[in-house]
């Protein structure tokens, strides 16, 4: 991953971190649960494409997984959203190294898993 595409990732996260917790602090955990969720339909969505169809059994369950860890972040607590943020970085990660098939863009998941494990350390270690 070049510098430009972590400082990008790097900005976009302090940028929501901060929109959040100045705008919406109380209300937080919910913010970080509904982007969570958005995420999480991010490859569902690129899987359920003509290109990428065969790789819905596989993308489908991840969605599901990174989805109900939205859930349990607002009615159990928010170390579950870390744990959302985390799996989905590791899923980024997958996505990278080419593990996973789904076409998506080659800058998207490099840049989404530095943002998703700068979000996943923040909420841990503000909230839980």
């Amino acid at each position: 991953m070049t510098l430009n595409l972590m400082l990008i990732a790097t900005g976009a996260s302090a940028l929501f971190l901060g929109f959040t917790h100045f705008l919406f602090l109380s209300e937080a955990p919910i913010v970080f649960s509904c982007f969570l969720a958005l995420t999480a339909c991010v490859y569902g969505g690129a899987a359920l494409t003509p290109s990428g169809a065969t790789y819905g059994r596989v993308e489908l369950p991840v969605v599901g997984v990174v989805f109900f860890t939205a859930i349990l972040g607002i009615i159990v607590g928010p170390v579950w959203l870390a744990v959302g943020y985390v799996i989905h970085g590791a899923w980024d990660i997958l996505h990278h190294n080419k593990c996973v098939g789904t076409p998506i863009v080659s800058w998207f998941p490099p840049v989404c898993a530095v943002f998703d494990f700068i979000v996943a350390g923040t909420i841990y270690f503000w909230w839980v």
